[in-house]
């Protein structure tokens, strides 16, 4: 097995990677309810950075200007330019320790406080959450970000829409498959116009956008054809499933990784999922460029560097998924704990 040396440097579009880790988007809870970054949020990412990972992608920011369309009452805002200064805060801190500093960025839609069909929106209002989009990478380009990820996955806005079950629509944002992936196109179509050519635009998508029953892999590489021909520099693959997956499950999505792999030779991909082992790490390293990591370094933000040290060759994560309910019960984001304080000031009222 031919595989890359995960702690050695990658350029992508002109910036610096120095190591091939990602730390995949991973919502925090730990953010205020009136949309800003708190102090808490703070000192995860100096954790972060203090365990070395190579870029940071930053938990899903909302770009709706409306507060009532975020995913949940924690989830922090980029829909207005008054959030600038804080996830500034955020980039400062991920550049701190050498990372490339990308914000993900999000509309809830469905899955939202306040949940909506897009099928129901006219043409003009999904133009609007085009704009937002837009807006909001303008936003974090100021703030000092090195790029952006479209959140394209988990049933997310953007997922929903370029799902083939779940798109009804009957204008240019629905039909056909060019017309279901129109919408993120002309996103990144957008950013790339207002934020430059050196700008990072990453995109994390579902291996699957179909039935379970379909096999859709030619729907994923056509939808990653159309969207690097507009200017993604990385493709971030995930599942919907995920939380799903068997404890005993590796590497959720690497037969889809390997699918695209064969089809675009020189695009920047990454994997997420079922990643617990150095093992797992060089495994995925044989067919991608970069790694991404999330529940590994919510147990354990030092995992890297105990990697790189000799120290641990496998995380402390035991794939139980407690980590998706006991912020808001117990008021931890691992079942190692520690209580957060934040987390209980936050969870306790609400």
């Amino acid at each position: 097995m031919n595989t890359t040396d995960k702690f050695s440097p990658f350029i992508i579009n002109g910036k610096t990677a120095k190591n091939r880790f990602i730390r995949s988007a991973t919502n925090s809870h730990l953010d205020n309810t009136d949309g800003t970054i708190s102090d808490a949020e703070i000192e995860m990412y100096d954790a972060l950075g203090r365990g070395d990972v190579g870029t940071v992608i930053t938990g899903h920011m909302s770009v709706s200007p409306k507060l009532e369309y975020r995913a949940d009452i924690a989830q922090p805002s980029i829909g207005g330019d008054e959030f600038i200064s804080g996830i500034k805060r955020v980039a400062d801190k991920i550049h701190k320790y050498g990372a490339l500093a990308i914000a993900q960025i999000s509309m809830a839609g469905p899955k939202g406080l306040t949940p909506f069909d897009f099928n129901e929106l006219s043409t003009e209002e999904m133009e609007h959450i085009r704009d937002w989009f837009i807006e909001a990478a303008l936003r974090a380009q100021q703030a000092g970000f090195d790029g952006v990820q479209i959140h394209i996955a988990h049933w997310y806005l953007l997922q929903a829409v370029v799902n083939r079950d779940l798109n009804h629509r009957t204008d240019k944002y629905g039909g056909s498959d060019e017309n279901l992936i129109r919408l993120p196109k002309e996103i990144i179509d957008g950013i790339r116009k207002e934020c430059g050519t050196d700008f990072l635009i990453y995109v994390k998508m579902n291996a699957h956008n179909t039935a379970d029953s379909i096999d859709d892999l030619g729907l994923l590489a056509y939808y990653v054809e159309t969207l690097s021909e507009s200017g993604v520099d990385l493709v971030e693959i995930s599942g919907s499933d995920f939380s799903r997956q068997p404890r005993t499950a590796e590497c959720y999505y690497l037969d889809a990784v390997k699918y695209l792999r064969e089809r675009f030779p020189e695009l920047p991909l990454s994997l997420v999922g079922g990643i617990y082992t150095e093992e797992t790490i060089d495994r995925v390293l044989a067919t991608t460029n970069f790694v991404s990591l999330s529940r590994t370094l919510l147990t354990q933000p030092d995992f890297i560097v105990r990697l790189r040290n000799g120290e641990a060759v496998k995380s402390r994560c035991i794939h139980c998924n407690k980590c998706f309910e006991i912020f808001a019960t117990k008021y931890e984001r691992c079942v190692f704990g520690p209580v957060i304080p934040k987390l209980e000031s936050t969870f306790s009222e609400n």
